[in-house]
C-alpha cells in the first residue's frame, strides 16, 4: 500500500474509537502488548480510563513493528504508537520511534520489565514466604553476560552483519538457559554464574576464530570501552543493568521462567522441614495439613504471576528508571482534554 493510504486507515481508526467514545487510539506490536500499555497511560492519564480503543492496524490481523512504522505520520496525542525499543535507539540515533507520540520500552522488551527484582521477590514471598535477593542474582548475570551484549551493540552500531548468524537472539538464550544447570540448594549460585560465563566465552571464541585477530584483540579494550562509557553517561546504564537490556523473551523463558520454578522447589522442600521441626509436637493431621497448604501455594499458576508481574511497577513504591522515563513521556505529551 502507498503512504497514502495508511493515513486513510488512520484516520477511520480515529474515527471508529471516536465512535466507540474513545478519547485515544493506541497502535501496539501484538494484542498481548495491549494490557502492559494500557496500565501505564491509565496510570499517567487516569481520564482515559476505559477510553483506549487498541486498534489493529491491519486487515488481515498481523501487527509489528514494520506496520506500526508505516502510521509515524499520523501520529497525535489522541492517536499514538506503543512498541517493544528492541534497544534500536542505543545503537541508531535516526530510529524512526524517537519522535513525539511514540513510545517504547526504554529497555529491550516489556518482558524485561516482568524479569524485574523487586517483582521476582514479591512472586517469590507469595508462593513460598521466603525472600531471595534476586537484585545480586540478576546483576550478576548482568556481569555474565555483558560481553556478549557489548560486543552485539559493536556489530549493530558499525552496521556489520558479517556475524549475525552467531551473535543474535539465540545467543542470548543459549548464554541463559537454565536448563541442565543443577542448582540445588540457595548458595550454589557461582555455579550458574559459572555456566553462563563460560558459554559466553565459548561464543566469544568461535567469534575469534572467524574473526582477523588484530581486530578481535582491539575491540574489547577499545570499542567496548567506549561503548560502556557511552551508555553510562548518555543512558545511566551500568554493567550490572545490562540484562534488562537482553532479548527480553530469552531472559524470561530461558532463564527466570525456570530458575523460578526450581527455586519455588527449593523454598517449598525448605518450608516442610522447617514446619515439621516446629510442629513436631503437634498432631501428624495438623502437620499434614499445613505441609497440604505449603504445598498448594507453590501450586499456583507461576507464568500467570510472571505475565502480571510488571503491574508491581507501574502501581507500587518501588521506583524503576526506564518506566518512570517512558510515564514522563507520556506525561508531558497526552495533555489534552476529553
Amino acid at each position: 500500500m502507498r503512504d497514502h493510504d495508511y493515513k486513510e486507515i488512520a484516520e477511520r481508526m480515529k474515527a471508529d474509537a471516536f465512535h466507540k467514545g474513545c478519547d485515544i487510539t493506541v497502535l501496539t506490536e501484538d494484542i498481548d502488548d495491549n494490557e502492559f500499555w494500557r496500565r501505564i497511560i491509565e496510570n499517567v492519564k487516569p481520564n482515559l480510563n476505559n477510553k483506549i480503543d487498541f486498534a489493529n492496524p491491519s486487515s488481515k490481523g498481523t501487527r509489528g513493528k514494520h506496520i506500526l512504522k508505516k502510521f509515524k505520520d499520523s501520529v497525535t496525542a489522541k492517536f499514538i504508537i506503543c512498541i517493544d525499543s528492541d534497544c534500536e535507539y542505543l545503537y541508531d540515533n535516526s530510529t524512526w520511534y524517537m519522535a513525539d507520540y511514540i513510545y517504547h520500552t526504554v529497555v529491550y522488551s516489556k518482558e524485561n520489565f516482568q524479569c524485574n527484582y523487586f517483582t521476582l521477590n514479591e512472586i517469590c514471598k507469595d508462593l513460598t514466604d521466603k525472600s531471595y535477593d534476586f537484585k545480586s542474582l540478576l546483576e550478576h548475570i548482568s556481569l555474565k553476560i555483558s560481553p556478549l551484549f557489548y560486543i552485539w551493540l559493536y556489530f549493530k552500531e558499525n552496521n556489520c552483519n558479517d556475524f549475525n548468524h552467531l551473535i543474535n537472539k539465540t545467543a542470548f538464550e543459549k548464554s541463559l538457559s537454565f536448563h541442565d544447570i543443577q542448582l540445588n540448594n540457595i548458595g550454589d549460585e557461582d555455579i550458574l554464574f559459572q555456566a553462563i560465563e563460560n558459554r559466553v566465552n565459548g561464543i566469544l571464541q568461535e567469534l575469534k576464530n572467524l574473526m582477523d585477530e588484530c581486530w578481535y584483540n582491539s575491540i574489547f579494550p577499545d570499542e567496548i570501552s567506549n561503548i560502556k562509557q557511552r551508555l553510562t553517561e548518555q543512558y545511566s546504564i551500568r554493567q550490572e543493568d545490562v540484562l534488562s537490556f537482553c532479548y527480553g523473551h530469552g531472559v524470561l523463558e530461558k532463564f527466570v521462567q525456570p530458575f523460578m520454578k526450581k527455586l519455588i522447589q527449593i523454598f517449598r522442600d525448605l518450608r516442610i522441614r522447617e514446619v515439621k521441626q516446629d510442629l513436631s509436637n503437634a498432631s501428624e493431621q495438623n502437620i499434614n495439613n499445613t505441609i497440604n497448604h505449603i504445598k498448594t501455594r507453590a501450586k499456583k499458576n507461576l507464568n500467570e504471576k510472571l505475565n502480571g508481574s510488571f503491574q508491581c511497577l507501574i502501581y507500587g513504591n518501588v521506583e524503576n528508571q526506564y518506566l518512570k522515563i517512558m510515564k514522563e513521556k507520556l506525561m508531558t505529551e497526552l495533555n489534552f482534554r476529553s
